[in-house]
């Protein structure tokens, strides 16, 4: 196992605190995941200065979330309305509307399970359970394939 110079330690601390796992540190240094931790563990401050610098960084990406969040409601604005073209319904395979409807309701699903106590308790659910059947009137009923004939069909006439 390599021997870690002290500026080696003090760069794998500064990393970690800016975010590196111990694996990709492990990596980069070419040593094992124990010996970055024990490094770390070394640092008396560590357990500080990462909550500080995570903090920093929280604090950092909620701001940059924030200043985003009128392009972010246009992009999903206008993909909702993509998925929801007729046209592009028409044309989508059943593969394709089954994966954007599962993502829109798992999203959808989770955010209001965040809000409420009971994760059963959503408005989807809700709306799912009121539905109508006359809500459906225009699809077509599926019909069960026609019974098999084993009857032989003669051709006749050609030969081989």
């Amino acid at each position: 196992m390599a021997k870690l110079t002290d500026k080696q330690k003090k760069k794998i601390i500064a990393e970690s605190i800016n975010g590196s796992s111990l694996r990709a540190l492990a990596a980069k240094y070419g040593v094992s995941r124990t010996t970055i931790s024990r490094v770390l563990k070394s640092d008396p401050d560590m357990c500080q200065k990462v909550t500080k610098k995570r903090a920093k960084n929280t604090i950092s990406i909620l701001a940059f979330m924030e200043s985003q969040k009128n392009d972010v409601c246009r992009v999903i604005s206008s993909l909702l309305k993509a998925i929801n073209d007729p046209e592009k319904i028409a044309d989508a395979t059943l593969n394709q509307i089954a994966t954007a409807m599962g993502i829109v309701i798992d999203k959808y699903t989770a955010r209001e399970a965040a809000q409420s106590a009971d994760p059963k308790d959503n408005n989807l659910l809700t709306a799912i359970e009121n539905w109508q059947e006359d809500n459906f009137s225009d699809l077509q009923e599926v019909q069960p394939p026609p019974a098999a004939n084993h009857e032989v069909v003669e051709t006749g006439g050609v030969s081989g």
